[in-house]
């Protein structure tokens, strides 16, 4: 019963997570990555079942009902044409590109999960800056009604509040479902609810990317097209069937004889044409993959590291504290209108321009993040893991 109640208590307690927390917890919790260690352990049993013997021994055993007669025979189907020397090959780069699919998983949950959450951090951001500016603008209204009321005001300034009060009310709902879908995903990756997140995004990105290092992808699609190469030997070899090579027994009437026997299956109908037709289109699948996965790599590298030297040296023109100029700005803006100094469509101009430039300034750092954690996901680089 505990575990069961520690279980629940785990799965509706909203816990803090750090960039790090998040993909520790993924690389134990990540469906995706569950899936590829599982066919990391289909292609461990099937290599294990890889010997040179593909074919189970057979024994014969009969008795008389009488006693009198009695026989035996044991039979072992041997391939002479090399049918599981390439079973072995294949078994042996199947179990190679499973390891190495396994490997680059992990990378791709860490990569996944940093992603994910940047996002949040990012959607969290955006709704806090959506409440704040809805709070705001119910405070001019509040202004506004109050003007017209003693006479003062004009009612075009309390239609616009009323009407941005609304947009900004949308805004916030918005935002409100932007967050949860973000948290949501995140939760889906990490197995926990999460609670209290960084305030930047740009934190889900190392700053350091990391050294290069051998694509596990690329080792994976290698050994695949290895794979199907020794599949089609094994299926060639195949066409030749295997030969039982074993010994009989035999007792009647007092005559004992026993002698060694073969069995051989004469190929007149079936030449194994179909299997070996799958083969070879697999090992043409195989190829082409190999080839096409390389390029994507070479082009991923090279156009990822280009995207985060753009985004970075962008980033590094902008003033460093935009986020801490935006409150006092607000409060500027709000404190003009209130005091009659400004009127109401300059101050909702300047309020959105104000909102638009924190928003922009929380997506670039987002943006930065993605960078980044995209470079070392093409380098494979060990930055991206906890």
């Amino acid at each position: 019963m505990f575990p069961l109640l520690a279980l629940l208590m785990l799965l509706t307690t909203a816990t803090a997570l750090t960039p790090e927390d998040a993909v520790r917890a993924a690389l134990l919790h990540d469906p995706a990555l569950a899936a590829r260690v599982g066919e990391l352990d289909a292609a461990t049993g099937l290599r294990r079942e890889g010997f040179l013997l593909r074919h189970n021994p057979e024994v014969d055993v009969s008795v008389s009902t009488d006693g009198t007669r009695r026989t035996g025979a044991v039979v072992q189907p041997l391939s002479i044409t090399g049918e599981g020397i390439n079973a072995a090959r294949h078994a042996r780069a199947n179990l190679d590109a499973a390891k190495a699919s396994a490997d680059r998983a992990r990378f791709e949950t860490a990569a996944t999960t940093r992603r994910a959450y940047a996002r949040a951090v990012l959607a969290r951001e955006l709704l806090r800056l959506a409440d704040e500016d809805r709070t705001l603008l119910a405070r001019l209204r509040s202004v506004a009604e109050a003007r017209v009321a003693a006479g003062e005001g004009v009612d075009l300034d309390l239609r616009l509040a009323r009407l941005e009060q609304a947009r900004a009310m949308a805004a916030w709902l918005d935002a409100q479902a932007q967050a949860s879908a973000a948290d949501a995903e995140l939760a889906a990756l990490t197995g926990v609810i999460p609670g209290e997140l960084a305030r930047d995004p740009l934190t889900a990105g190392r700053a350091e990317v990391g050294d290069a290092n051998p694509r596990s992808d690329l080792v994976a699609v290698k050994a695949a097209t290895r794979a199907a190469r020794a599949a089609v030997g094994r299926e060639r070899a195949a066409v030749l069937p295997a030969i039982g090579l074993g010994a009989f027994y035999e007792k009647d009437s007092g005559t004992e004889i026993f002698g060694p026997s073969v069995t051989v299956e004469v190929p007149l109908w079936n030449w194994n044409r179909p299997g070996l037709g799958v083969a070879r289109g697999n090992l043409r699948l195989a190829e082409a993959v190999e080839a096409s996965t390389a390029a994507r790599a070479a082009t991923e590298e090279a156009r990822a590291a280009e995207r985060l030297r753009v985004a970075e040296e962008s980033l590094a023109t902008l003033a460093p504290d935009i986020g801490a100029e935006a409150a006092p700005a607000l409060r500027a803006i709000e404190g003009l209108f209130t005091s009659g100094e400004a009127n109401l469509a300059d101050t909702l101009l300047l309020r959105s321009r104000i909102v638009e430039g924190e928003r922009a300034w929380m997506e670039a750092h987002a943006a930065v993040a993605v960078a980044r954690i995209d470079v070392a996901l093409t380098r494979q680089s060990a930055s991206l893991l906890p």
